[in-house]
C-alpha cells in the first residue's frame, strides 16, 4: 500500500494577516541583536531630534498613556473582543511602560513625518487612523522581535490584524484623535514645546 501522503498546506494571505497574537508563553530575554536594535533607535531618535521635538516625543507619549488609562476606565471588552463604552463602570485603567517608551521614539514620525508626507489637515484628519495602524504594527512587532510578545497591548476580535497589532473597529476613536490633534494639540500645545525648549536651552 502506498504510504499516505500528507497534504501541504497553501498559504492564505488572510490567514496571515489575521494570525492571532503571540502568548505570555512566548516570552525571552532580550536578544543581543535586540539591544543593538534599541541602541541605533536610541541613537537615532537622540541626535536627529532638536530639543524641542524630544519634549514632543516625552509630553505626546504621556497624553497617550493617559488616554488609553482613562479609556480603559470607560470601556468593557468582551471575551469576543468587542469593546463596549461604558462611562465610570469599565475596565481598571491600564497603560504600558513598553507602549510609552515607544511611543516616544516613534511620535517624530507620528507627527512631522506624517506632516512631511500630507501638508492637508483635511487629509492628515481623513488618513489618521491608516497613521496609526502604521504606528501600531511598527511598534508592536517590534515589541513582538523583543520581548517575542506584545507586553504593551493585545487585540482580540475579528477586526484585530497583524497579530492582535492592530483593531479595525477603532477606526472611529482614531478620526477622534487626529481631529483633536491636528485642530487643538498641534497648533495649541506644540508652540509650548519650542517655548520650553528655548528657555531650557538658555538656562543649561
Amino acid at each position: 500500500m502506498a504510504a499516505s501522503r500528507s497534504k501541504k498546506k497553501s498559504f492564505s494571505p488572510w490567514a496571515a494577516i489575521h494570525a492571532p497574537a503571540p502568548s505570555k508563553l512566548k516570552a525571552h530575554p532580550i536578544t543581543p541583536t535586540g539591544y543593538l536594535l534599541i541602541t541605533v533607535v536610541f541613537l537615532t531618535w537622540y541626535y536627529n531630534t532638536s530639543l524641542a521635538v524630544k519634549l514632543q516625543c516625552l509630553i505626546g507619549a504621556g497624553l497617550f498613556s493617559c488616554t488609553e488609562y482613562t479609556f480603559y476606565m470607560n470601556t468593557t471588552e468582551d471575551l469576543d473582543g468587542t469593546v463596549s463604552v461604558r462611562p465610570f463602570a469599565g475596565r481598571p485603567g491600564h497603560t504600558t511602560i513598553h507602549q510609552y517608551i515607544m511611543n516616544v521614539f516613534y511620535i517624530p514620525i507620528l507627527i512631522h513625518g506624517y506632516h512631511a508626507l500630507i501638508s492637508s489637515t483635511a487629509l492628515r484628519i481623513l488618513f489618521f487612523p491608516l497613521n496609526i495602524w502604521v504606528l501600531e504594527i511598527i511598534e508592536g512587532y517590534t515589541i513582538i522581535y523583543l520581548l517575542g510578545y506584545n507586553a504593551a497591548w493585545v487585540y482580540r476580535g475579528w477586526d484585530a490584524l497583524f497579530h492582535g497589532t492592530i483593531k479595525l473597529w477603532y477606526i472611529h476613536y482614531w478620526y477622534l484623535m487626529g481631529a483633536a490633534l491636528e485642530l487643538v494639540v498641534l497648533p495649541h500645545v506644540l508652540p509650548i514645546t519650542y517655548t520650553a525648549a528655548t528657555i531650557l536651552s538658555a538656562i543649561f
